[in-house]
C-alpha cells in the first residue's frame, strides 16, 4: 500500500515539475505559464478549565502549537482554448494540544477521534495525499490539492481533474455548497479542498450560467467506485423579478437534494436568501428543510469604511440539543462527511468589520446557537505589513454553559464536557 502511494504521488509531483520545466523552455507564443503561491505559519495558544475531558489527563495546558504551510500554485495556457493547473502544498502541524488529545483514549475511546489528520482520498477517485509523518507530536504531509485540465470555447466550459467548486449565496453557513463547505467558524477561506470531478458551463435561452458537476467516489470498504457514494449536481441561474435566482438539483451520495436561491439589492444593501430540501436515502418521506439568508452593507462613518453582515440559518436535521444529535445517526454521518458542521437547528452569526487604518482591518464575528443558547466569538484584526505579508491575529472564544453546542457537549461516562478549547492565535502568510 505504501508503495502504491509513493507511485503515485512521484507520478503527481513529475507532472508538477514537468508543468514547471515546460513553463521555463516555453518560448512559443501560443504557450503561457504563471506561478504564485504562499508560505502561512502559525501559532497559537489554547487552555481550558478542569470540566474539560483534557482534564483527564493531567496536562493543565495551556497548549502551544504551530503549523507551516506552504503552497505552489501554476498554471500553464496552450493557446486561447486549453489551460491546464496545479496546486502543490505541504503541510506541517503539531504541538501540545496534539500530544493531550492523543492520550485520551487511554480513558476514553473516543479520544481518537479528536486528533486533526490529513484530508482524506480514501473516497476520492484519485489518492494524491502522503501523509510523512504522524504521531503524538506532528502530523507532516503532502499533496496535490488541484491537478486539473479546462477547455474553453464560445460556448462551453469543461474542466476535468482535482479542482474546486463552490455554490450557493450563503456567506457563514452554505447549504446549497455540497461539495467541501467551508466550516462556519473557518476565518481563513482562501483556497477550498479539491475534489476529483468534471464540471461543464455554458449559458443557454434565459440561463445567464449552467453548471453541471459529476464527482465520482470510491466506496471505502471496496475501493471501488460507487454510485451511491458519488455526487451528480446541476444548477442553473436567471434574471427575473430584479433578482438573480439558481435552481439546485442534485444526487450526493445517497440523497436527494433540490435547492432554490435568490439574490437582490435593497437600496445599497444585498440580499441572499437560499433553500434547500433534502430527500435522504432519495425517500421524500423522510427528508428536512435548510434556509439561509443574509443581508450585508458597507458604509463609511468618521472617515473610516465599515462593512457589517448579519445571517440566519436553519438547519431541518439539527437538535435542540447536543446530547440528542450526537444520538442521531442521519446528523452524524453529514458532520462526518462535512456536509454539515453544527449539530443545532436555528443560527444567527453577524460580523462587523472597522478599517482602522488602508493597512489594518479590525474584524468581530458571532455565531450563536439560538437553541441553548451558546455562542462562538471570533475577535480578530488583519495587517498588511507589506504588499505581500499579512499578519492575522485572533481569538476563538466558546461561550455557554455545559451540556450546550458551544461550552461543550457532555461526554456522559465521564460527565466533562468535550467542546472546543479557548485559544488565541497569530497566523502570518507571504504570497509570492
Amino acid at each position: 500500500m505504501l508503495g502504491t502511494y509513493r507511485k503515485r504521488l512521484t507520478f503527481c509531483l513529475s507532472l508538477v515539475i514537468a508543468f514547471f520545466q515546460i513553463h521555463q523552455m516555453a518560448d512559443a507564443a501560443e504557450i503561457e505559464g504563471k506561478w504564485n503561491g504562499q508560505i502561512r505559519a502559525q501559532g497559537s495558544v489554547a487552555g481550558y478549565d478542569s470540566s474539560h475531558l483534557l482534564e483527564l489527563t493531567g496536562d493543565t495546558g495551556p497548549f502551544l502549537d504551530g503549523a507551516l504551510d506552504t503552497r505552489l500554485n501554476g498554471t500553464l495556457f496552450v493557446g486561447d482554448r486549453l489551460s491546464f493547473e496545479a496546486h502543490y502544498e505541504v503541510v506541517l502541524s503539531g504541538g501540545q494540544s496534539r500530544k493531550a488529545l492523543g492520550e485520551l483514549p487511554g480513558f476514553i475511546p473516543e479520544g481518537a477521534s479528536l486528533i486533526s489528520g490529513p484530508p482524506s482520498d480514501d473516497r476520492r477517485l484519485f489518492s494524491l495525499t502522503h501523509v510523512i509523518t504522524d504521531n503524538e507530536n506532528r502530523l507532516m504531509y503532502h499533496r496535490l490539492d488541484r491537478l486539473s485540465a479546462t477547455y474553453t470555447n464560445d460556448r462551453i466550459t469543461v474542466r476535468a481533474g482535482r479542482q474546486a467548486l463552490t455554490w450557493g449565496n450563503g456567506l457563514v453557513f452554505n447549504p446549497m455548497d455540497l461539495l467541501n463547505p467551508f466550516a462556519p467558524s473557518d476565518v481563513i477561506r482562501d483556497y477550498k479542498a479539491g475534489d476529483d470531478m468534471v464540471v461543464i458551463q455554458g449559458s443557454s435561452g434565459p440561463f445567464s450560467d449552467i453548471q453541471m458537476a459529476y464527482v465520482p467516489r470510491r466506496n471505502p470498504g471496496t475501493g471501488n467506485v460507487s454510485g451511491n457514494a458519488s455526487s451528480f449536481a446541476g444548477k442553473a441561474q436567471w434574471t427575473a423579478l430584479a433578482s438573480d435566482w439558481d435552481l439546485l438539483f442534485s444526487r450526493h451520495y445517497e440523497d436527494t437534494v433540490l435547492g432554490i436561491g435568490m439574490v437582490r439589492y435593497i437600496k445599497d444593501a444585498a440580499w441572499r436568501t437560499d433553500l434547500t430540501y433534502t430527500a435522504m436515502d432519495g425517500d421524500s418521506s423522510d427528508g428536512f428543510f435548510s434556509v439561509v439568508t443574509n443581508l450585508d452593507y458597507s458604509w463609511v462613518w468618521g472617515g473610516h469604511n465599515f462593512y457589517g453582515l448579519g445571517e440566519v440559518y436553519y438547519n431541518g436535521l439539527g437538535k435542540t440539543n447536543p446530547t440528542d444529535a450526537l444520538r442521531d445517526g442521519n446528523l452524524q454521518t453529514r458532520l462526518k462527511r462535512g456536509d454539515l458542521f453544527t449539530m443545532g437547528r436555528w443560527y444567527a452569526t453577524t460580523q462587523v468589520q472597522f478599517e482602522a487604518h488602508p493597512l489594518v482591518n479590525i474584524f468581530l464575528s458571532t455565531i450563536v446557537n439560538l437553541n441553548d443558547p451558546s455562542m462562538l466569538l471570533q475577535p480578530r484584526f488583519t495587517w498588511d505589513v507589506l504588499s505581500s505579508t499579512r499578519i492575522l491575529a485572533g481569538m476563538d472564544i466558546p461561550v455557554g454553559a455545559s451540556g450546550t453546542e458551544y461550552g461543550g457537549p457532555i461526554h456522559t461516562p465521564t460527565g466533562k464536557q468535550a467542546g472546543a478549547l479557548l485559544k488565541g492565535y497569530v497566523i502570518a502568510t507571504w504570497y509570492f
